[in-house]
C-alpha cells in the first residue's frame, strides 16, 4: 500500500467526522501507517472511538500486515473497559495469535471481570499465550488466583520468571514460601527476592535477612540490603515482632558493612536499613550518611517515618534536618523537644519551602518559646523572607505571646508591618499609618500588607488617589482587584489613557469594566511592547459586542499572540463566533484547540458536533478529555462512543458551557 503524504493525511483527518463508517475505517487504516507519532496517535484514538468490533477483530487477524494488527491491538487497549467483551470472546479463538492479542488487551485493561476468563487461558496449549496470561493475572492483583499460578514455578523457565513477577504483583504472604525456594537460582533469584520484598511483612523480612546473612559474600550488597530496607520501611503489621535475635544479627552485619564500604550508593542503602530497624547501634553513623546523601531533600525518608527518638538530633542538622524533624513532629506532636526546636528556629536560614513544611507541625505544636524564636528569625531575615515567617508567627499567637507588641531590633516601620501581618487591630494600624508623613513611604508600607482585607477596606483609597495618584495608584489598583473596589475605576480609566501600566490593564479586565474598552482598544492598536497579551485577556474578560469584534479582527488578521486571542474570545464568545473556532480545530497550538472545545461545546449544532468528534481524538489528553465531556453533554450517544476510548478524570470533565 502506498503511504499517504503528510498533507494528504492532514486532509483525511480534517474530513474524518463527515465520512461514512466504512470510509472512516479506511481513512484510519491509511493514517496509522504515517510514521509521524502525533498523527498516528490521533488516528489510533479516533479509531478506538469509531471503528466497529468486527473491523477491529479483522485487524487482529491480519497475519501478513504487522502494522494493521498492532494498530488493532492498540485501539482495543485505548477503548479501556469497553474492549473486555470482545477480548473475552476472542480467548476462545482457534488462532493462538488472536488469543494472545486478547490476553494482552485484558492484561492492559485490568478489569476484574477478566479474571475468570484469564484463569482459563493459563491452560492454553500455546506457551506465549500462557506467559501473557500469567502476567495479566498478576496485574489484576487478586489473591484467589494464587493456586493457579504456583504450579508454574516448577515448569518452563520463561513461565517460571513470568510467575515470579506475577506473584510480586499479587503481594500475597502465602506465596513467600514458594518464592523462597528460588532465591538461590542464578536466573530468577533476584526476581524472586524482589517479589518477596514487594510482598512485605515479618516473614518477608526474615526470609530476605537470612538469605543475605548466609550469602553476603556472593550477593550484591546494594540490591540485597535494598530489599531488606524496603520491607522494613513498609512497616507492615507484625514487622516489629519479627525474630529479635535475627534483627540484631542483621544490625551487626549492617554496621560492619557501613564501616567497611566506600561506595556512596551502598552506604545510603545500608543506612536506610539500619534506621528502619529501629533504635540501636549504628544510628548516628547511619543518620549522618543519610543527611550527607540527601543533603537537599526536604522529604522525610521512609526509614525515619517512626524514628521520633531522633527528633532532637535532627534539629541540630541544619535546614534538611529541621525539615525532617518538622514532618515527624506533625505525625506525633507529643514527641517534640520544644527547647531544641526553638534553638533550631532561631538559627535556621528560612526558605519559603521550609516554612510550608513547618505550618502543619506548628498548627499542632504551640509554645511561647517558639514564638520568641521565630520573632528572632524574623528580625534577622530580609524582607523577601519575612512575609512567610509572619505566617508562622501567626500560628503561634495563641500560645500566649502578644503578636501586636513591638519586637526589639526593628524600626518603627518594620514593626508596623509585623503588627499588620500578625493581624493587629485594623483601626489602630490605620491611625498609625496616618502618622507617616511621606506618602511614598506610606504607600510602600501598605504594599507589604495588601492581604489584610480589613485594613485595606478601612483606607480611603479614592481620597488618597485623588490627592497623590503617583504614590497610591498602583497599590489602589491591586486592592481594587483583590476586593472589588469599583469606585476606583474612574481613576484607573484615566491612568489607562494617560500612563498605562500592566497592573491597571489587569484590574479593569478583572473588574469587567466596559467603559475601559475605548482606552484598551487604543492601547492595543498603538502596539505598545508587552501590552498586547494583557489587553487581549482584558477584552475577553469584559466581553460584549465591541470586545468580540476587536478580538475577531485580531484573529482574522493573524496578528501575534494567537493562543491568548483565541482564549480571550472563548471567554465571551456567542453562537455566531463558533465558525472561527471550527476553522481552528486543526491549529498547531494545543491551547488554541482547547479554546475551540470550550466554545464548540456550548453550542450543539451538527457542525460543532463533527468538529468536537475530531477533537475527541486529539493527541493532547486535556483536549480530548474536554471534547469527550462536551460530546456527552450535547449528544449522550456520541459521548459514550468517544468516552469509551479513555477514562476521563473528574477534573477533565465539563466545560464553560456545562
Amino acid at each position: 500500500m502506498t503511504q499517504a503524504t503528510w498533507e494528504e493525511c492532514l486532509e483525511l483527518l480534517q474530513h474524518l467526522p463527515a465520512l461514512s463508517a466504512e470510509a472512516r475505517a479506511e481513512a484510519i487504516e491509511t493514517l496509522i501507517r504515517n510514521p509521524e507519532p502525533a498523527l498516528r496517535e490521533t488516528a489510533l484514538r479516533t479509531g478506538a472511538a469509531v471503528i466497529s468490533d468486527e473491523r477491529l477483530e479483522a485487524m487482529l487477524r491480519e497475519d501478513a500486515d504487522d502494522v494493521l494488527r498492532n494498530a488493532g491491538l492498540e485501539m482495543l487497549k485505548l477503548r479501556g473497559v469497553r474492549s473486555v467483551g470482545l477480548a473475552t470472546r476472542l480467548l476462545q479463538d482457534d488462532d493462538p495469535d488472536v488469543v494472545l492479542q486478547a490476553v494482552l488487551v485484558l492484561g492492559h485493561v485490568r478489569d476484574l471481570r477478566a479474571l475468570e476468563p484469564l484463569r482459563g487461558a493459563l491452560y492454553h496449549e500455546d506457551v506465549n499465550v500462557v506467559q501473557a496470561a500469567i502476567e495479566a493475572v498478576g496485574r489484576l492483583g487478586d489473591h484467589r488466583s494464587l493456586p493457579d499460578l504456583l504450579p508454574f514455578l516448577e515448569g518452563d523457565p520463561w513461565l517460571q520468571m513470568a510467575t515470579i513477577e506475577a506473584l510480586g504483583e499479587l503481594r500475597s504472604p502465602a506465596a513467600i514460601g514458594a518464592l523462597q525456594k528460588h532465591l538461590g537460582d542464578l536466573m530468577c533469584g533476584e526476581l524472586a527476592a524482589d517479589s518477596i520484598a514487594r510482598t512485605g511483612g515479618a516473614e518477608a523480612f526474615e526470609v530476605l535477612a537470612r538469605h543475605w546473612l548466609q550469602f553476603r559474600q556472593e550477593l550484591e550488597t546494594e540490591r540485597a540490603v535494598g530489599w531488606i530496607a524496603h520491607v522494613l520501611e513498609g512497616r507492615a503489621p507484625g514487622i516489629e515482632d519479627a525474630d529479635g535475635a535475627l534483627r540484631e544479627r542483621v544490625r551487626e552485619a549492617l554496621v560492619d558493612t557501613l564501616e567497611g564500604s566506600d561506595d556512596e550508593t551502598t552506604r545510603r542503602v545500608v543506612a536506610r536499613a539500619l534506621l528502619a530497624l529501629g533504635p540501636g547501634r549504628g544510628d548516628r553513623e547511619a543518620l549522618e550518611q543519610l543527611l550527607e546523601s540527601d543533603s537537599e531533600a526536604l522529604v522525610l525518608p521512609a526509614c525515619l517515618a517512626s524514628r521520633f527518638d531522633l527528633l532532637g538530633t535532627l534539629l541540630t542538622r541544619g535546614p534538611v534536618g529541621l525539615a525532617w524533624a518538622l514532618r515527624l513532629a506533625a505525625r506525633d506532636p507529643s514527641s517534640v523537644p520544644i527547647e531544641a526546636l526553638a534553638r533550631a528556629f532561631e538559627t535556621t536560614e528560612w526558605s519559603e519551602e521550609l516554612a510550608r513544611i513547618a505550618e502543619p507541625a506548628l498548627e499542632l505544636v504551640r509554645h511561647p518559646d517558639l514564638f520568641s524564636a521565630l520573632a528572632i528569625s524574623y528580625r534577622r531575615a530580609g524582607e523577601d523572607r519575612r512575609h512567610f515567617l509572619a505566617g508562622l508567627l501567626r500560628s503561634q499567637m495563641a500560645a500566649g505571646a502578644d503578636g501586636a507588641s513591638e519586637a526589639e531590633g526593628l524600626s518603627v516601620e518594620e514593626n508596623w508591618v509585623l503588627r499588620a501581618r500578625l493581624r493587629a487591630s485594623a483601626e489602630t494600624l490605620y491611625e498609625q499609618l496616618l502618622q507617616v508623613e511621606d506618602e511614598t513611604a506610606r504607600a510602600a508600607l501598605v504594599e507589604q500588607v495588601l492581604d489584610y482585607e480589613e485594613l485595606m477596606r478601612r483606607i480611603p483609597w479614592l481620597e488618597w488617589v485623588e490627592q497623590n495618584s503617583e504614590a497610591y495608584l498602583m497599590p489602589a489598583a491591586r486592592v481594587a482587584a483583590l476586593y472589588g473596589l469599583r469606585e476606583l475605576l474612574p481613576h484607573l480609566r484615566s491612568s489607562l489613557s494617560q500612563e498605562p501600566t500592566a497592573p491597571v490593564v489587569r484590574v479593569v479586565g478583572e473588574l469587567r469594566d466596559p467603559e475601559s474598552l475605548p482606552a484598551l482598544v487604543e492601547l492595543l492598536e498603538a502596539g505598545e511592547p508587552g501590552f498586547a497579551p494583557l489587553v487581549l485577556e482584558a477584552l475577553g474578560q469584559i466581553g460584549g459586542p465591541e470586545a468580540r469584534l476587536v478580538l475577531r479582527r485580531w484573529l482574522t488578521n493573524q496578528r501575534a499572540e494567537p493562543r491568548i486571542a483565541y482564549r480571550a474570545l472563548s471567554l465571551c464568545a456567542v453562537e455566531e463566533d463558533d465558525a472561527i473556532f471550527r476553522s481552528a480545530v486543526g491549529h498547531a497550538d494545543w491551547y488554541v484547540r482547547l479554546a475551540c472545545v470550550e466554545v464548540l461545546g456550548r453550542f450543539g449544532r451538527p457542525e460543532n458536533l463533527a468538529a468536537l468528534s475530531q477533537l475527541a481524538a486529539d493527541a493532547v489528553g486535556v483536549v480530548s478529555q474536554r471534547a469527550i465531556s462536551c460530546l456527552a453533554a450535547l449528544d449522550p450517544s456520541a459521548g459514550r462512543s468517544h468516552r469509551s476510548s479513555r477514562r476521563v478524570s473528574p477534573d477533565g470533565a465539563g466545560s464553560n458551557g456545562d
